[in-house]
Order: C-alpha cells, then sequence, then structure tokens
C-alpha cells in the first residue's frame, strides 16, 4: 500500500523530498561558485520564502520573481535584493513597485519608452529612484527591445530620465530550453550571450558603465554562466525539476511528486485518480508515475485523472501513488503547502506564501 508516511498526507498533495532538494540547491550553488558567476534564482518556480532562505545561504546572491505581488510577499519576509524578471506596466503596479522601494532594493526590467516615462513620473512624485535593467530580446520574442540601435536609443532615454537609474541587462533565451541536442543549444546560446555582452559593449562605448548582465534559465545555465561577460544566472526549475525538464538536463533529480489516491477501477486495467486538472499542471504534457513507469495518465479532468495500468503494475482502491507533473512552475501554484519528506518521514510542512500572486 505504500510507505508509512503516506497514510499521514491527505491527497492530492505536492510532496519535496528533502535531501534531493538540498542536493539540488548544492549542485546549482556549486556551478555558480565554481564559475565565478552570481547566482539569482528565480522564485516563481516554488514561490516559498523558506526555500528562497537554503538558496541564499546555499549561495544565491538574491532572487528573482515574476510578479510585483511575488516581490511584495518576498520582502514581507525579509528579502532585500529582488529582481523582477520582468516589465511592470499598470500603473497600481508601479506604485506598489514604489511603495516596496521605500524599504527594499526591488529592480525591475523595461522594454519601452511610455514604461520609462510613467515608471519616472511616479519615483519622481515618491522623491526616490528606480534601479532598472534593459530587457533584451534575445530571440524569444516575449518581451525586450531589440539589440543595437533600439536598445541604445532607449538606454539613452533612461539616462535623461530623473528617478530611473541603468544598472544592466538582462535577456532570456527561453526558446532554447528544451533542445536535446547539446552541440546546437550550446551554439544558440551562446549567440544569445553574445548579443548581450555585444549589447554592452556598445552602451559602454557611448558613455555608460554597464558591468551586469543577467540571463539564462535551469535549461541553458550551465552554457550562459561559463560566457565570459555574462555575470548572472536566474534558473528556476532546479531545486524540483520535473518530467519535461528532466530529458534535456541530467544535471539534477526529481525532488517533487503530487501524492495522489486511486479511488475507482473502471476496467481491467483502467483505474481514477483524485488528482485532476486542479491538482496537475498539463502545461508540456501529462504527468508520469514515478515507480510505474509503463503505467500511462489518458485523462485529467477537474477533479479526477483516468490512467491505465502497464502490463505488469498492480494496483488497488485506495493505494497512493506519486506522480511526477510535465511542468512543476504552475503545478505548484495550485497548492496552499508543500509535505517536506526526510528519510521516508513526513517532516514539516512549508506554506507556498506567493501563490496566486499573478497580480
Amino acid at each position: 500500500m505504500g510507505l508509512s508516511w503516506h497514510e499521514n498526507v491527505s491527497t492530492p498533495a505536492l510532496v519535496i523530498d528533502y535531501n534531493k532538494l538540498v542536493k539540488n540547491i548544492e549542485t546549482m550553488a556549486n556551478f555558480a561558485k565554481e564559475n565565478k558567476v552570481y547566482l539569482r534564482p528565480h522564485v516563481k518556480t516554488h514561490k516559498c520564502p523558506k526555500i528562497g532562505q537554503m538558496q541564499l545561504e546555499a549561495g544565491a546572491n538574491g532572487i528573482c520573481v515574476a510578479t510585483i505581488g511575488e516581490a511584495e510577499v518576498f520582502a514581507d519576509n525579509g528579502f532585500d535584493d529582488i529582481l523582477i524578471a520582468n516589465e511592470v506596466v499598470e500603473i497600481n503596479k508601479m506604485r506598489r513597485l514604489i511603495e516596496i522601494n521605500n524599504k527594499n532594493l526591488v529592480r525591475v526590467c523595461v522594454d519601452s519608452q511610455k514604461n520609462v516615462k510613467d515608471l519616472s513620473e511616479l519615483a519622481n512624485k515618491s522623491n526616490i529612484k528606480i534601479e532598472v535593467l534593459l530587457d533584451i530580446d534575445v530571440g524569444l520574442g516575449r518581451t525586450g527591445v531589440k539589440s543595437g540601435e533600439p536598445a541604445l536609443e532607449l538606454a539613452n532615454i533612461i539616462k535623461k530620465t530623473p528617478n530611473l537609474e541603468l544598472v544592466g541587462l538582462m535577456g532570456y533565451e527561453g526558446h532554447l530550453t528544451y533542445l536535446t541536442d547539446f552541440e546546437n543549444k550550446k551554439n544558440q546560446t551562446e549567440l544569445c550571450m553574445k548579443m548581450l555582452v555585444d549589447m554592452s559593449d556598445l552602451l559602454n562605448k557611448n558613455g555608460f558603465e554597464i558591468n551586469y548582465i543577467t540571463a539564462a534559465g535551469s535549461g541553458t545555465y550551465m552554457i550562459a554562466g561559463k560566457y565570459p561577460g555574462i555575470t548572472e544566472i536566474q534558473p528556476g526549475t532546479y531545486p524540483f525539476f520535473d518530467e519535461h525538464m528532466s530529458k534535456c538536463v541530467p544535471d539534477f533529480e526529481i525532488a517533487l511528486t503530487i501524492l495522489a489516491t486511486i479511488n475507482n477501477q473502471t476496467g481491467k486495467r483502467n483505474f481514477t485518480l483524485d488528482m485532476g486538472s486542479k491538482a496537475c499542471s498539463t502545461a508540456d504534457g501529462k504527468p508520469i508515475f514515478k515507480d510505474y513507469r509503463k503505467s500511462k495518465m489518458t485523462l485529467l479532468t477537474e477533479e479526477h485523472g483516468q490512467f491505465k495500468a502497464g502490463k505488469d503494475d498492480s494496483f488497488e482502491i485506495g493505494q497512493k501513488v506519486e506522480l511526477i507533473p510535465g511542468h512543476v512552475c504552475p503545478t505548484v501554484n495550485l497548492y496552499d503547502f508543500f509535505n517536506v519528506i526526510k528519510d521516508d518521514k513526513l517532516i514539516d510542512k512549508w506554506e507556498i506564501s506567493a501563490r496566486g500572486k499573478n497580480y
């Protein structure tokens, strides 16, 4: 029926293997130290101040967040070096950004003249200076200004704008994350990093002093973190990893699973779990079984997950099983807390304080 800790956890539930989590955190921290690059973990993956503190204690120099809401939660929990690796454009969010900066260092990215103007006007009213990074589009096509003259033009506007200070560049090569041919990934990632370093050189030739370039995620950190001129990496998924990421990066262990209970048997090899789409994101594919790799999920509805058992797999109603999500980040956002397991014992529950802070 399963390990003893299973009986102490109501399902569906998020489960962390503490020893694997610690190992993953140490692996990334050691890479950063060995390659003399700063590490700024992206906490949008775990949304948990406890884990963020573990990352800082292992050697991270600060954190990244995706939203102003996440920044507020982590600032309230004592984090004082935060980068919003995104643009903050909506007026109320900009007001909240300025409010946080009265007590904490919270940098933000910019990629448009309007955003620069609006941020400056609000910062001026509050008599505060906001540190900004120029977001450079290195090929993802989601955010960022084009490198070269468009970026130089925007940088010059920032330089002349009151209450804003340009302190660095950011680029994210997320379109390369899931490439499995390492040489191809390496070549393309290095082209992206060259674009950022060349942009820094262009700015410095035009009177700027840019020596801070942040980039990369868990899928490309091992390349970007070794590229001359890149000063910081911002991986997010690595403390947990997931099924999709593990196909292309072998450096980390799966430290997070979803515990679910078999509620029904609907056919000779067909079963139903109490884990549906409200408990597991299907972004990047359906979850897979941790210990029954030949059993396959067939359908996730809101409250239920249906699967077909492998020919040699045996299940029964009431049995608890662990599954690995295809994409861990949106899955974590569905839960209030982690169940933390160490040496087959439930040792703690950690609050996911920034869950739902998408605004």
